[in-house]
């Protein structure tokens, strides 16, 4: 019981140690949109979605655009959650990143209220800054609602 316990604190300051270098990236770094367009993730998902959406998972979507389609989908299920934000590419770049950095703390449940909880920090920043928020501030407030799950 005890090694199950040293096991998840280790994994925990982990995915921290990950989520303090992702801050420092979205933060600092000089080429961070040349990333997010190279993103293979991005890539692939754009060729497949002409749309203007840019991620989808877990009941959320992430467009630059509303479509009907998307309205739609929003009404058939009060738990599905849409990002609709100018920066929706640098987001979806985001929600990947955070899949993967998260992989071992959010399981096939708790992955759709991680993923609402993060849109619903966007969406909230969004509306604070009445849509005039940067694209890394953005994404930073959205790492430090991604804590609440260490």
């Amino acid at each position: 019981m005890e090694q199950n316990k040293l096991n998840t604190s280790n994994t925990t300051v982990d995915v921290y140690k990950k989520l303090k270098k992702l801050e420092d990236i979205v933060l600092n770094k000089d080429n961070l949109d040349q990333d997010i367009n190279n993103h293979p993730g991005i890539i692939s998902y754009l060729k497949e979605n002409t749309d203007g959406s840019t991620w989808y998972g877990a009941d959320v979507l992430i467009t630059s655009q509303i479509s009907e389609d998307a309205i739609d989908w929003k009404r058939r299920s009060p738990s599905r959650s849409i990002l609709f934000s100018k920066h929706a590419k640098p987001m979806a770049w985001l929600f990947i990143i955070l899949s993967s950095i998260f992989k071992d703390q959010i399981d096939s449940v708790t992955k759709y209220f991680f993923y609402a909880d993060l849109t619903h920090a966007a969406n909230q920043q969004t509306k604070l800054s009445k849509g005039s928020i940067g694209y890394r501030d953005l994404m930073y407030s959205v790492i430090q609602e991604s804590k609440r799950y260490l």
